[in-house]
């Protein structure tokens, strides 16, 4: 289960990406504020993937 978060999580930060480059913020302030939040998220997302991947193959006990 948990070989497949990884892939996930960094599926849906770069649908959430390019959710928010859709958004076209200049006829509100909200859609603006909206834009940042899921850009952030979505950034947010896919540097934690990397670092779940970057530790994955270390410490594993065989």
């Amino acid at each position: 289960m948990k070989k497949r978060q990884t892939p996930l999580l960094a599926a849906a930060s770069i649908l959430l990406i390019i959710i928010s480059s859709l958004i076209k913020p200049e006829s509100s302030v909200w859609l603006g504020a909206l834009q940042t939040v899921l850009l952030g998220v979505g950034i947010l997302g896919c540097c934690m993937a990397f670092l779940r991947f970057a530790k994955g193959g270390k410490g594993k006990k065989g």
